[in-house]
């Protein structure tokens, strides 16, 4: 085969059943924060004089926040696998080095969908049930437990900080936090104390539920009118208020005046046409007053620290599973769901409204992941036990509930080493 990077072909069919599926293939990838550093083409030796040459295989390297996949696109087998890039790469000192986000290879046969679109989806899906779609989140082997500490400093370090004293032009973003008072950075932090680890990275879907849980759900007057409203009409609201963020949230950075007009909208209603001023009443009021001054919080976070910097701080703050983390329009809440009535179907427990409203159960999935805010109550109720009940399982049989890669002996090895020469050299200055 020949490889050609940019080969000097024109992009004829064979080309196109490559490249530009592939690109489809990994749009979900650079639509959750993942960037194209490399790409390349093999084609058949013999195919290349022809007026249609045969891509033999097409792959493409992506990067977020020190993680690199491969993905090989094989078009003669309609082979998609997701492979480790990362091996023999350098270490650079005072950082971690590359590293895959995954405990294994991922490989998908794609030859029994019939079309393009088909393929796509049945991809998106196993990325998002490998945790791709998501931040990334690392376990430490419990004999390394003591290194979590250090580890987080360094990923703060590499991958927030960083960015937002490139924006400031010095080195005083943690000053920049520490003024926003001893509760916000508190709340802030919580990202980094969660467990597994989340990377720092720029999500924009898990940015959107954070600030959802941020600015319309934890720490606003919402609570204090919940007795407005049951759980499932919360519940119902809360997809809502990330629904409404979701357009407004770009890789770029958050557009905070839409987000400020998406939340605050003076007949904002559910999925189910029912207005939130209605359903609150006189804590309506209040409720805006206090969105509002949520997000002139995050909007001065914006502006000091940069886009970038905020960006990646929501998406902390939307990844933590204890909370929000496994919300509406996460992969993780996606694969849960799916499981749930997957299993709940092959047992024949699913409830009898099910079978009468849809076609069969994965339909019924495929309508519970996209808008499970339009299920009737009683169908609504069920699904959240149910994914309850799914998640109480995994832990049961010590499976973990939330997609994280374990740190290799080998990158625990050099980070062991990394973390020593770091403490002996501040020793040093100290005592200098």
């Amino acid at each position: 085969m020949v490889s050609s990077t940019t080969p000097d072909v024109p992009l004829l069919s064979g080309e196109a059943e490559g490249r530009q599926l592939l690109r489809r293939l990994v749009a979900p990838l650079t639509r959750a924060g993942w960037s194209e550093v490399n790409s390349d083409e093999w084609y058949d030796d013999e195919a290349l004089g022809e007026e249609s040459p045969r891509v033999a295989e097409v792959t493409a390297e992506l990067e977020r926040s020190g993680f690199h996949v491969l993905v090989s696109w094989t078009p003669a087998q309609q082979e998609l696998v997701v492979l480790d890039p990362t091996d023999g790469r350098d270490w650079t000192t005072g950082s971690l080095p590359p590293l895959f986000p995954l405990d294994t290879e991922l490989a998908l046969d794609l030859s029994g969908e019939s079309s393009q679109a088909a393929r796509a989806e049945t991809v998106r899906r196993a990325f998002a049930a490998a945790g791709l779609l998501d931040t990334t989140r690392i376990r430490v082997p419990d004999p390394s437990s003591s290194l979590r500490a250090d580890l987080v400093l360094l990923l703060m370090a590499d991958h927030l900080y960083d960015v937002a004293e490139r924006h400031r032009g010095r080195d005083d973003a943690g000053e920049v936090l520490a003024l926003l008072g001893e509760d916000a950075s508190w709340r802030l932090a919580s990202g980094m104390r969660a467990y597994p680890l989340i990377v720092p990275a720029p999500v924009p879907s898990a940015a959107a539920r954070g600030i959802a849980e941020w600015c319309w759900r934890r720490e606003t007057e919402v609570e204090d009118w919940h007795h407005k409203v049951d759980d499932l009409t919360m519940a119902r609201a809360n997809i809502a208020a990330t629904r409404a963020v979701l357009p407004h949230v770009h890789l770029e950075g958050v557009d905070w005046p839409a987000v400020r007009l998406a939340l605050t909208l003076p007949r904002r209603r559910l999925a189910d046409g029912r207005a939130l001023t209605d359903l609150f009443e006189e804590g309506w009021p209040p409720i805006l007053a206090s969105i509002r001054t949520q997000i002139d919080l995050w909007q001065r976070l914006d502006d000091e620290l940069g886009p970038q910097a905020a960006l990646i701080l929501l998406s902390l703050h939307g990844s933590r599973t204890e909370s929000v983390g496994d919300w509406w329009g996460s992969g993780h809440y996606e694969t849960l769901t799916r499981r749930a009535i997957h299993n709940a179907a092959r047992q024949g427990t699913l409830p009898e409204a099910v079978a009468e409203t849809f076609a069969d159960a994965t339909h019924f999935a495929d309508v519970t992941v996209h808008s499970p805010d339009t299920l009737d109550d009683d169908t609504l109720r069920w699904l959240t036990h149910a994914i309850l009940t799914e998640r109480s399982t995994l832990r049961a049989r010590g499976e973990p509930d939330t997609t994280a890669v374990t740190l290799s002996d080998w990158a625990v090895e050099q980070l062991t080493d990394l973390l020593s020469t770091d403490h002996d050299t501040a020793a040093n200055d100290t005592s200098a």
